[in-house]
């Protein structure tokens, strides 16, 4: 079967997207605002620095808000309430910013993170299948543990993958769920192809696996930083391919938290996403992140991937090769626009800044054992300063890896 191309027509772009808002309405968990900065929410639900809480709690006692656990341990610093349905969110989080004066009070909406295509960081398109394929062997990598907050694993595939691979029984993927009619769900297998992609040029490192996304590649906020926080303490790199856009292009206050609790010596890799756009993607716009854009065969910008000021470093997300699943689509129950069936045998090519992150993942745990490095950190400026292009004002240091 030929590879599959960088999708480039406004078509393409249009059914897609036609697709991923049709599922969105079906789901009942995920509302997504409109208007200048569209973002995905939980519905009915915010989030509050607890420190802040004086400032509105008044508000949120006449508004009959609703307090909701919070996972340990962000409950020490981070609040959760649920607020009547008939509460439009977007102005009332506006409304009770504005109660601290100066300094804006810390609450937003309880966000939604994704991979999907052409929106929220993920992959720019559907997985393509593969005829060829590349041999895993031992090299560089060992000791190096490596966590992958994602979709979760499917084992039994790869025997390589599962001898470097850790995940835990209830973080195996689903395949045709959401819903349920002969093809792949949109983010089926993101997880194990980024797995492949890292363990390609860190063949001996640790990959230890957090399921934060659903097939669709959906996961809320507080989910996706309680694993950040859980998997920080024994990880020395972590890769993020997924994001989201933000009420008033702001920290979600999650992640923030989550990420203010990593260890300094932990590197944070995290995809730049999908949108063509500068506007900032969160977790790779936070500082504690290196962001990732996506380039071409040509070392030149995808046209699909995000920039701006934020983005830290480059690499190639187009057309990537990597382990997959074994699915065949051919007995679909009806057309998805865009997308033609697929016979999955264990590999495929796919496109999206979620696959320019993992190379530099991967190269940084190569670069701590070739050169002896203990400290990620240091492997991390070895990578970066490695390029010999000019740095790239719309998307930092463009790396050949």
């Amino acid at each position: 079967m030929a590879p599959a191309r960088e999708p480039s027509s406004t078509d393409s772009r249009s059914s897609i997207q036609e697709h991923r808002v049709a599922r969105l309405r079906e789901r009942e968990d995920i509302q997504e605002a409109h208007g200048e900065r569209p973002h995905l929410h939980v519905p009915n639900e915010l989030l509050l620095l607890g420190d802040d809480l004086p400032l509105v709690e008044s508000d949120l006692r006449e508004l009959g808000a609703e307090e909701l656990a919070v996972p340990a341990p962000l409950d020490r610093r981070l609040l959760r309430f649920r607020i009547p349905a008939n509460e439009a969110l977007a102005p009332l989080v506006g409304r009770l910013r504005v109660r601290g004066g100066d300094r804006p009070v810390r609450i937003g909406p309880h966000h939604v993170l994704a991979a999907l295509p052409y929106i929220q960081g993920g992959s720019a398109g559907f997985p393509t299948a593969a005829d060829d394929r590349f041999e895993f062997s031992s090299g560089e990598g060992t000791g190096v543990q490596i966590a992958l907050l994602d979709t979760g694993f499917t084992p039994k595939l790869h025997p390589w993958l599962d001898a470097h691979v850790m995940a835990p029984p209830d973080a195996l993927e689903q395949t045709d769920t959401s819903p349920r009619n002969g093809w792949l769900d949109d983010e089926a297998g993101h997880g194990t192809f980024i797995a492949g992609l890292i363990l390609e040029r860190a063949p001996d490192s640790t990959v230890q696996i957090a399921k934060v996304l659903d097939s669709e590649g959906y996961g809320p906020e507080l989910v996706v930083a309680q694993a950040i926080i859980e998997h920080a303490a024994e990880a020395n790199i972590i890769n993020l391919s997924l994001g989201c856009y933000s009420h008033d292009d702001l920290p979600p206050l999650a992640l923030a938290e989550a990420l203010r609790q990593v260890a300094p010596t932990t590197v944070v890799v995290a995809a730049a996403g999908n949108d063509s756009t500068h506007r900032p993607l969160w977790p790779a716009a936070h500082k504690r992140a290196i962001a990732v854009a996506a380039v071409d065969e040509t070392m030149q910008r995808a046209t699909f991937s995000n920039f701006g000021w934020w983005v830290d470093a480059a690499a190639p997300g187009v057309d990537a090769l990597s382990t997959f699943l074994d699915f065949d689509e051919a007995g679909h129950a009806a057309p998805i626009p865009g997308r033609l069936p697929q016979n999955f045998r264990g590999w495929a090519r796919w496109s999206g800044t979620s696959f320019a992150a993992p190379r530099l993942v991967a190269a940084i745990a190569a670069t701590m054992t070739r050169r002896g490095l203990a400290d990620p950190r240091a492997a991390a400026a070895a990578v970066l300063a490695s390029s010999n292009r000019p740095i790239d004002p719309e998307i930092g240091v463009v790396l050949d890896i």
